[in-house]
């Protein structure tokens, strides 16, 4: 059995070991940003248009008539305005998000050669303990297949499935990773 300490692996993120895939990330967390304050204010602004009432006039008509445009139009404005940034934020982030899509599996290959070292390590240990168990768990199924043959094997435990199969293809596969 393993007995010994460990060193702490920390698991690499996509972004840590591409940086294309990280300035991606960065995108879309600054647009996502953008999108959200966009529809908070949008949002503020036709509440607010909501709760007004009676006819507005268009600045240029208000100028024609000599009077002031009253508040409501300029609020008007600005939700149009923040309307068509929320759809341009839309497809920007539509856009990002499709090409950090198609950058995970180009940004995968330096984060697999990055914990290859790790994951042969512990598949190794793995690998060593299972092998020290491989002859054991033989003996326990051929036990089991005679108290089988007796119709006695339900009246203890064994182990669920074919352990002694999984270990011997892990050790095997351990070992062609390591090599």
């Amino acid at each position: 059995m393993l007995t010994k300490k460990t060193t702490t692996f920390v698991m690499p993120s996509l972004a840590d070991v591409d940086t294309e895939f990280a300035k991606l990330e960065q995108q879309l967390v600054d647009l996502n940003s953008q999108k959200a304050a966009t529809d908070r204010e949008l949002a503020g602004l036709r509440e607010e248009l909501a709760e007004s009432r009676g006819p507005t006039l268009p600045a240029a008509v208000a100028a024609l008539l000599g009077e002031e445009p009253d508040s409501a139009t300029g609020k008007r404005q600005r939700a149009a305005e923040l309307s068509k940034l929320a759809g341009e934020l839309t497809a920007a982030i539509d856009i990002v998000s499709q090409r950090i899509r198609d950058r995970r599996d180009i940004a995968k290959r330096p984060l697999i050669a990055a914990i290859r070292d790790e994951y042969t390590r512990r598949a190794v240990a793995v690998a060593e303990s299972l092998d020290a168990i491989s002859e054991p768990l033989r003996h326990l199924n051929e036990l089991r297949l005679d108290f089988d043959a007796h119709d006695v094997a339900g009246y203890f435990a064994w182990p669920n499935g074919n352990l002694s199969g999984f270990a011997s293809e892990f050790i095997s596969a351990s070992r062609k990773a390591a090599a």
